[in-house]
């Protein structure tokens, strides 16, 4: 079980590593201000997509991790050294300020990383909710185990031996892993924090850099903590009228919301905000080094997130792209375009595997594309059809967003045009103000109108908006902090602030404090369980163990016990984390799901346990007091396995060669 200690060792580690290997890039692809401020992400960007290629051919182990930070570290160093020092032309910003804005990163990070930390109590342990989605923590323990590609951890029946998932954030956590050996689970809360204080300092210093002034960085720290208008709302009109016209409440979510649940796509969504502000360097002065730098951040944003990387930022870049190709002297747009050209393609090489791997399991499912085109339904079945489908499509942008993000939407577009108007605004700001319109725009048309089909959430719209969020954030705190001369719009931008901290101090508050439920005392003693199945199983087979083990310890069902502990391959990890990560239809993983019910409710029917043995590949089977298996065990009666460790708290058996 980790601690907070464990998982500010590597949080600490990241940071530092990646801070210093960003830092020498920042100062030669971004404009000078921002190096600091873009560092820690560019550096993980930058670093995590050079990694994973040489960790394929070379292995991933503690080894190879040391050598892959120690020649970016060493060539970093020589950067930093031999850089001739310029006259600042900015003044340095006050400490104070400085100082407020880290110490606002650190709290708003740690708030992230306490989704990750085991709540201890005389109780036992508690998890809270957001954990639910941390499952893929058992991905970061098999690339620390068994390196990568990946194989699969969640199934051990047909269909492909790799893991078909974009899962280039939680190598970055294996690689914290082996250089602390500790569990992937602290690797995975390290970087949740890293995650939560590289953005809120990319948003910051681009505040800072957009806007002119020093204060945007505050009102960034603020921003960060906000969340939706809906329990005002709600409160205020009831729940069903709010429905009615506001939608349903989904994982639609702002920079706390989406960071506690999905970190790894947040770093995808600001990897793709520096990937817009490094392409209108590019544009601006082509050079090599900015256009390899470039496709770097296009590979680490799709190795991340296939929705943000793959499907967001393209819609977001391409007419950034055109519109500052246009703006281009006219002798200079060839060359330029020729840069942009060999930036997609190494990014193409970069992703290829990722695109293979998750091709051929969409082909596997035989399910159709796996995205499709249906917009967000926003009225409610009534109001539909009262005032028809184009109501619908308006109330995406006049009501759901505005709900959803009440402090960033009104106040974000504001900041835009207001930087847009200032005709005294440099053009590299310009530049990059324009990127971010068209980043912002079809950020939002990708979270409006596409949706995943991959399974029963729609991940794609989601995580599409993300990108938008981000940049609504550093466009709403650059016009905040030029406001000075207008109290009221101060004021009206104040309230709007003050409704969506409702929802956002909420939200945090529940990742920090946990009631105890009817799973708490046994999560607690299962550290002991997983210790003796792992001595007892190699590091490469499968285990069997009852899918509703300790369901009760996050509100949706999931075997979180075995996700966080086990650190060894499932045969069946449950309906949850199967569906995503095999390429089994959703009938197969129901019958599947209810297989493994009936062996572990002590009731198989005749060849379920053979099928375990051999079809799923489970090599240990793990029984507890808790499973109707426990007093009607159809392994003790079986042939196939042979029971190799009793206590009264469990039973282990292991599989019999035929």
């Amino acid at each position: 079980m980790i601690t907070v200690t464990h998982a500010l060792i590597c949080a600490g580690l990241a940071l530092a590593l990646y801070g210093l290997i960003g830092l020498p890039l920042a100062q030669r692809v971004t404009m000078r201000p921002l190096a600091p401020w873009l560092a820690p992400a560019l550096g993980w960007a930058v670093h995590s997509a050079l990694a994973l290629p040489v960790c394929f051919a070379l292995g991933l182990n503690r080894v190879t991790v040391l050598a892959v930070f120690a020649v970016p570290l060493t060539i970093a160093a020589v950067a930093l050294w031999q850089r001739p020092a310029r006259p600042r032309e900015d003044r340095p910003l006050p400490g104070w300020l400085v100082a407020t804005v880290l110490a606002g990163a650190a709290l708003f990070a740690f708030v992230v990383m306490a989704v990750d930390l085991p709540k201890v109590s005389a109780e036992g342990v508690t998890l809270a909710a957001p954990i639910f989605d941390h499952s893929k923590i058992a991905m970061i323990d098999e690339m620390a185990r068994l390196g990568v590609p990946p194989g699969n951890p969640f199934y051990g029946g047909a269909g492909p031996a790799r893991l078909s998932y974009y899962y280039l954030w939680h190598f970055s956590a294996a690689e914290l892993s082996l250089l602390t050996g500790l569990p992937g689970w602290a690797g995975d809360a390290g970087m949740s924090f890293f995650t939560g204080f590289a953005g809120m300092l990319a948003m910051a210093g681009l505040a800072i850099w957009l806007s002119g002034r020093a204060s945007a960085a505050l009102w960034i720290v603020l921003l960060s903590f906000t969340a939706s208008a809906r329990p005002v709302l709600e409160f205020s009109f009831g729940k069903d009228n709010v429905e009615l016209f506001a939608g349903y409440q989904s994982g639609l979510g702002g920079f706390l919301f989406q960071t506690s649940w999905a970190p790894q796509h947040t770093m995808a969504a600001i990897t793709t905000v520096i990937a817009l502000t490094v392409l209108a360097a590019a544009i601006e002065r082509p050079r090599w080094l900015v256009t390899f730098v470039f496709a770097l951040l296009m590979t680490a944003a799709f190795q991340s997130s296939t929705w943000i990387g793959g499907i967001a930022f393209p819609f977001m870049a391409t007419p950034a792209a055109l519109l500052l190709l246009w703006r281009a002297a006219l002798g200079e747009r060839l060359r330029i375009a020729a840069h942009l050209a060999v930036a997609a393609l190494i990014a193409l090489a970069l992703i290829s595997p990722f695109l293979y791997d998750q091709s051929h399991m969409a082909a596997l499912r035989g399910e159709g594309t796996p995205v499709a085109f249906a917009p967000v339904s926003v009225l409610n079945d009534a109001a539909l059809e009262r005032l028809g489908a184009l109501a619908n499509l308006a109330a995406f942008w006049l009501i759901y967003l505005p709900v959803e993000f009440p402090a960033i939407y009104f106040a974000g577009i504001a900041g835009l045009f207001m930087l847009l108007r200032d005709r005294n605004l440099p053009l590299g700001h310009r530049d990059v103000t324009w990127a971010f319109v068209s980043g912002v725009a079809m950020s939002l048309v990708c979270g409006w109108l596409l949706v995943s089909t991959l399974g029963e959430n729609n991940d794609l719209g989601w995580r599409a908006v993300l990108p938008a969020v981000l940049l609504l954030m550093i466009a709403a705190a650059a016009a905040l902090a030029r406001l000075k001369a207008r109290p009221l719009l101060i004021a009206g931008a104040l309230v709007l602030i003050a409704v969506s901290l409702v929802d956002g101090l909420r939200f945090g508050y529940g990742n920090l404090v946990v009631r105890a439920n009817e799973a708490t005392p046994g999560f607690a003693a299962s550290d002991k369980l997983w210790a003796a199945v792992r001595r007892l199983t190699p590091p490469d087979e499968r285990i069997a163990n009852n899918p509703d083990y300790l369901a009760k310890a996050t509100p949706w069902p999931v075997n979180m016990s075995w996700a966080l502990l086990a650190d060894r391959r499932s045969c069946f990890a449950g309906r949850d984390l199967v569906r995503p990560f095999s390429s089994l239809s959703q009938d197969e993983v129901d019958a599947t799901d209810a297989l493994f019910k009936r062996v572990f409710a002590g009731m198989p029917e005749p060849g379920d346990i053979e099928q375990l043995a051999g079809r799923l590949n489970c090599d240990t089977a793990v029984v507890v007091p808790g499973d109707g298996a426990w007093m009607r065990d159809p392994f003790a009666a079986n042939a196939r396995y042979r029971m190799v460790e009793e206590t009264p708290t469990w039973r282990i058996y292991r599989r019999v060669a035929p």
